[in-house]
């Protein structure tokens, strides 16, 4: 992978969990209490996602 295709599948990535966030956000102002298990479920997909996210970013720091 280049340089290049590696920042943009970044930039891709950072895009979607502020999109994730902000979904995130409306949900729980929306449906705090009926829909817990649903955020939670949301909740746990955007971690992971930014998990792999700063993982990829440290990896390609060295």
């Amino acid at each position: 992978m280049t340089k290049y295709e590696r920042a943009l599948l970044l930039g891709l990535a950072e895009e979607i969990a502020l999109q994730l966030r902000s979904r995130l956000a409306e949900i729980e102002q929306l449906h705090p209490r009926e829909s817990a298990i649903g955020i939670a479920t949301f909740q746990e997909r955007l971690w992971r996602i930014e998990e792999l996210l700063s993982t990829v970013k440290k990896d390609g720091d060295d």
